[in-house]
């Protein structure tokens, strides 16, 4: 993996766009915008949009009003400097802020990577974001799989926090607890599919064999341990 733009507080939080990175944010932001038109949603909320490559790739294929937050400035100013349509706007915003509460309903609020380190308040953090989402709206948030190798080294380890630069209550999560803290802050309809074998920074000739063994094991019992992330989505009660 190859870290690039880090925040404010020095953590690494943005994938350098090598090897096979490119692709696997592609087939995320398709998830996105295909969980997007299953609700046809017309307002999204991106929480931890990051330099905002999620929220215009959604903005433009879907032509929703997408907004995406972040807690860092220069992660912010960044995504707004690279990206502008008129279905798009970041602002800089904490979950917590009074002003979280003003910014309406969304039928769709989606996240990539980003519950993982929201992890002491997960639950109250669920509930704050069904609060802001529609009678029958979604959400839909790629996770990291604690059950991985790679996951397991990054998270589980010294050494492999000190190499990430993780925050110290970063955690990636397993199937199990994330689909039962999302059904706790009063989601319905939820599911946790453990998938995605296209690992950020691999060299890209790699790509076509891993999505290969994906197709084969996506449905299996190996996909709990082979699939880098969980893919979440659930709904709001109508």
């Amino acid at each position: 993996m190859s870290f690039g733009l880090q925040d404010e507080r020095g953590f690494n939080q943005v994938f350098r766009p090598v090897g096979t990175t490119p692709e696997r944010a592609r087939r995320r932001y398709e998830w996105f915008s295909a969980r997007a038109r299953d609700l046809s949603a017309t307002r999204i909320l991106e929480l931890g949009c990051g330099l905002g490559d999620a929220a215009h790739s959604v903005a433009i294929s879907t032509g929703a009003e997408v907004l995406g937050v972040d807690l860092s400035r220069a992660f912010v100013t960044e995504a707004a400097r690279r990206f502008t349509a008129p279905n798009l706007s970041y602002r800089v915003l904490d979950i917590w802020s009074p002003d979280f509460d003003a910014l309406g309903s969304f039928d769709l609020v989606m996240g990539n990577g980003i519950l993982h380190h929201l992890r002491p308040n997960l639950v109250a953090v669920l509930a704050r974001l069904r609060a802001l989402t529609t009678p029958g709206g979604g959400l839909a948030f790629i996770e990291p799989n604690l059950a991985h190798p790679a996951c397991l080294f990054l998270f589980g380890t010294a050494i492999g926090r000190r190499w990430g630069k993780l925050e110290p209550e970063e955690m990636a999560f397993y199937a199990g607890e994330l689909g039962d803290a999302v059904q706790s802050a009063g989601w319905e309809q939820v599911t946790v599919q453990t998938t995605d074998l296209l690992l950020p920074g691999l060299p890209t000739p790699l790509a076509r064999p891993l999505l290969s063994l994906e197709r084969l094991v996506k449905h299996g019992a190996a996909a709990k341990i082979l699939g880098q992330s969980h893919f979440l989505t659930a709904r709001a009660a109508k």
